[in-house]
C-alpha cells in the first residue's frame, strides 16, 4: 500500500492511503483536495471514502466540497458525523457510514477499522487501514496512547503517529538545542524562542486534552519499533515544535531496530520538497 501525507498540522491534515485499485483519504483539512490529488498524480478515482478522525476545522475544512466532487461517503464515528452535520460540514443528503469501535468496514479491497483516541472533540478516532497484504495505522490528535490503542498500532506494518510539541518548549517558550546545534556549537542562529507564545489555558488544553508531545510519542515508538517497520511523525506544532527535534527523539527511541522514521512538517517547502510518501 502507498501512504502520502499531503498535509499535517494545525494548517491542515490530509492522508491518502491506497493500493492502486482502492484507496481512502483520512481527513480533508486542505482546500481543493480533489485537484491536489490529481496534481500529485494520485488517482482520485480510486478513493472510496473520506475517513474523518474528528470534526475540528484543520481536519474537515474541505470535507463538504471533496465529498461532493468525489461522490464518496464520509466514514466516521457517530459523534463525529453528528458534529460535522451540526456544524454544516455534512449536508443532510451526504452519504454517511457509521464507524463502530474495532469493527472493520470494507471499501473495495481495503478494510478500515476505527479505534478510540483522546482529544477534545465529540468522538475522535484513529484508523487501521489494511488490504490483506499490508496494514497502516493512523493515530492523530490524542493526548495519550492507551494500552488498547498500542495493541492496535503494534499490529501494523507502518504507523502515522502524532508528535505535536516539545515539552521543554511548552514549559519555557524556548526550544532546546538539537543534535545539529550541539555538534556545531550554534543555537539556531540565536533563534531559540517559539514563534508565538500560547496563553496558559491553551497550553493546558494541548497537554491535558489535546496532543502527544515528542517525548510521549517517542515512548510509544520505543514499543512500536519492535513490531512496525515504518513510522511517520505527524501533526507537528508550527509554534512549539521543530522537525529536527521530533526526529531526534524518535531516532533515539527507535535505536538500532531498523524502523524507518519520516517527519511530516508545516514548513513552507513541505509539498514541493519534503512531502512524506512511503510504500509497504
Amino acid at each position: 500500500m502507498d501512504c502520502v501525507l499531503l498535509a499535517s498540522g494545525s494548517k491542515g491534515n490530509c492522508i491518502y492511503i491506497g493500493n492502486g485499485s482502492d484507496a481512502v483519504v483520512v481527513d480533508a483539512g486542505i482546500g481543493y483536495l480533489k485537484r491536489t490529488l490529481e496534481e500529485y498524480h494520485i488517482p482520485a478515482e480510486t478513493v472510496r471514502a473520506l475517513c474523518v478522525t474528528h470534526e475540528h476545522a484543520d481536519h474537515v475544512c474541505s470535507a463538504k466540497a471533496f465529498l461532493k466532487a468525489a461522490k464518496i461517503p464520509a466514514a466516521a464515528s457517530g459523534g463525529t458525523l453528528s458534529a460535522m452535520q451540526k456544524n454544516g460540514i455534512l449536508s443532510q443528503s451526504a452519504e454517511k457510514i457509521l464507524m463502530h469501535d474495532r469493527i472493520g468496514v470494507d471499501f473495495g479491497t481495503l478494510t478500515v477499522t476505527s479505534f478510540r483516541t483522546y482529544h477534545d472533540a465529540a468522538e475522535p478516532t484513529g484508523f487501521i487501514i489494511e488490504d490483506g497484504d499490508a496494514r497502516i495505522g493512523v493515530c492523530l490528535d490524542t493526548h495519550t496512547v492507551s494500552d488498547s490503542m498500542m495493541t492496535a498500532l503494534c499490529s501494523c506494518d507502518a504507523v502515522v503517529l502524532e508528535s505535536n510539541y516539545s515539552e521543554e518548549a511548552m514549559k519555557t517558550d524556548r526550544f532546546p538545542a538539537c543534535r545539529e546545534c550541539r555538534l556545531c556549537g550554534a543555537s539556531c542562529g540565536g533563534d531559540c524562542a517559539v514563534k508565538r507564545v500560547y496563553p496558559r489555558y491553551l497550553k493546558d488544553r494541548i497537554r491535558e486534552d489535546g496532543h502527544l508531545s515528542n517525548e510521549v510519542s517517542s515512548k510509544t515508538l520505543s514499543v512500536l519499533k519492535d513490531h512496525v517497520g515504518c513510522v511517520a511523525l505527524a501533526h507537528l506544532s508550527e509554534n512549539y515544535n521543530r522537525p529536527n527535534l521530533a526526529r531526534e527523539k524518535a531516532e533515539e527511541a527507535a535505536r538500532e531496530s531498523g524502523c524507518v522514521i519520516h517527519v511530516s512538517d508545516q514548513l513552507p517547502e513541505y509539498r514541493e520538497k519534503r512531502m512524506v510518501r512511503f510504500s509497504i
